[in-house]
């Protein structure tokens, strides 16, 4: 049960807090006064999308919270697998938007995703605004309703999952079944570009290595003189010392006192490190130069094979690792259309087994609506009758074209007849709006029997209804009342007074800026909201005198 809901800066709301209670709570006030407000911060809790300009003008963040109270073994199931704690069975849900458009949701303090907050507040609240009543003018939408009471949610997944692979299984016989002569063009195409590839046998490094060559072949001749210069410089020099003779003769000169003192030690090892180091150099350069030649046919072999390597890098990728892999991708397809007959032969056979399969899960899930469908047209053609529709009978076709679709085999249609001897017509073409209105409250009334969902919210199901239908509207939201806390956005002068807490909504302005209050009314307030209802801003004894009477009707 909702037990308390707190709104900032959500809108024209500024700041409420609200305590709810047990049985039938009904929110009136004049049209624009922030009652649309309210169920949109209400549908915020239940994770719907939310954009930054609900943010309150001024402010940087709107926020809404609702505290529940013993909340459904399924709910608990679900906190549980999110590893959720709830303390003293309250669940505590918050969501805030900020100026910027970043969303946040917590529960109970844990942050969590849109996904784990719907299924968490979806089995806390049960909301019905106006788009139940659009989605009873859509056909495509009734079997949504017939799928909420026959409760196969499970019949429903199996039907999914076979009806998934059915689909990817079918996409893949399209694929493979190409014409032959796509198929042979494809071939061709994989086989040229396999070819050259394959022609040009390249290793992977093989291009830098190359680089490195045809640097040393372009700048032989600088690199020679400039070995030489130091091997004849630091090892052999044809005049005087060389860098190598110099160090040798220091250590030699050092090597008898090396030990009587640590400096000298010091540098003495230092000096044949430098001896040895310039040694090992002089050879290392040594040798590299003695490979060092200027050959112009070798120039030229590097330079076209590097060529050769930029032409096939325009065409297959940016480096010889990426025409390696697409070589190997080409090679992979040109396998699949060659043994593509094979596995086409193998896909139908497996499409074969998959249709039996999605059937059987269809037709399974068809049996459970039919009988689902029968229940129910008898249920919501009885509490139509205790709306005010005595002569009403509501009946749900369900028929099947043998197709297979996203949520089953079935087509689902709502038929109404109003008058005695008429023919069963589409609901969606026929019915009014307030004969819409009291289908939707014998459907929500109906399910809600075997829903564990403690709260349920009606915006402004009244619409289009008056007299002794708003009567009878108002006897069935008060007998789910009952069992439910019932929430309901009304102009029912018949329903504000059958209440058992009545809350005004008012739209102040404080200078330039619109603020939304909610109060709670006593029993004075409640005559005088009554009687505006009634009347109008023009409130007179008469009102007034109907207005205790209709509260006084109800306390009886």
């Amino acid at each position: 049960m909702l037990s308390g809901i707190s709104i900032k800066n959500v809108a024209v709301i500024k700041a409420l807090d609200v305590s709810m209670n047990k049985g039938v709570t009904v929110l009136t006030g004049e049209t624009g006064a922030g009652k649309s407000i309210i169920i949109d911060s209400i549908n915020m809790i239940l994770g719907e999308r939310a954009n930054k300009e609900i943010v309150r003008y001024g402010a940087d963040k709107a926020t809404v919270q609702a505290v529940f109270v013993n909340p459904p073994k399924s709910v608990l199931s679900v906190l549980e697998e999110n590893d959720i704690d709830s303390e003293d069975g309250e669940v505590i849900i918050s969501r805030r938007i900020s100026a910027d458009g970043k969303s946040s949701a917590r529960i109970n303090g844990v942050i969590v995703p849109l996904s784990v907050l719907r299924e968490i507040a979806g089995g806390l609240i049960n909301i019905h605004g106006q788009h139940d009543n659009q989605a009873l003018l859509n056909p495509k939408k009734h079997i949504n309703f017939l799928d909420e009471y026959a409760r196969c949610d499970k019949e429903a997944a199996d039907y999914k999952v076979h009806y998934d692979k059915l689909r990817e299984t079918e996409r893949e016989i399209k694929r493979l079944s190409a014409d032959e002569m796509t198929k042979a063009q494809r071939m061709d195409l994989l086989e040229y570009q396999v070819n050259e590839i394959s022609r040009a046998e390249l290793t992977s490094g093989e291009e830098e290595d190359l680089r490195e060559q045809l640097a040393i072949c372009e700048n032989a001749e600088n690199i020679t003189v400039a070995i030489e210069s130091a091997y004849s410089n630091v090892y052999d020099s044809p005049e005087g010392m060389s860098a190598y003779d110099s160090l040798s003769a220091a250590v030699n000169s050092l090597e008898s006192v090396a030990d009587i003192n640590p400096v000298i030690k010091s540098a003495y090892d230092a000096l044949s490190a430098a001896m040895y180091a310039a040694e090992d150099a002089a050879h290392e350069i040594k040798e590299f130069v003695s490979g060092v030649e200027y050959d112009e046919q070798t120039l030229n072999d590097i330079e076209e094979r590097l060529d050769t390597i930029s032409k096939l890098k325009r065409k297959y990728g940016s480096t010889v690792a990426e025409i390696l892999a697409f070589k190997q991708r080409a090679l992979d397809e040109l396998n699949s259309i060659r043994t593509s007959d094979e596995r086409l032969e193998e896909l139908k056979f497996e499409l074969m087994e998959q249709t039996r399969d999605t059937e059987a899960a269809g037709k399974r899930l068809s049996d459970l609506r039919r009988d689902a469908a029968k229940e129910l047209s008898d249920k919501i053609t009885r509490s139509l009758r205790e709306l005010n529709m005595e002569n009403a009978a509501l009946e749900i076709s369900v028929t099947s074209d043998g197709e297979f679709y996203e949520n089953g085999m079935d087509t689902v249609e709502f038929m109404i007849r109003t008058n005695p001897g008429e023919p069963m017509k589409p609901l969606a073409k026929i019915a009014s709006g307030g004969e819409l209105s009291r289908v939707i409250l014998a459907i929500k009334s109906i399910t809600a029997e075997g829903d564990s969902v403690d709260t349920m919210i009606f915006d402004e199901i009244d619409t289009g209804v008056s007299g002794d239908a708003a009567t009878k509207i108002t006897q069935k939201l008060v007998q789910i009342g009952k069992n439910k806390q019932v929430i309901c956005i009304t102009h029912l002068p018949q329903l504000a007074a059958a209440a058992d807490t009545h809350y005004l909504i008012v739209k102040d302005i404080d200078g330039d800026m619109a603020s939304t209050t909610l109060t709670e009314l006593d029993d004075k307030r409640r005559e005088e909201e009554l009687a505006r209802i009634i009347d109008g801003k023009h409130i007179t004894e008469l009102s007034l005198s109907h207005a205790r009477q209709m509260l006084e009707n109800a306390r009886k």
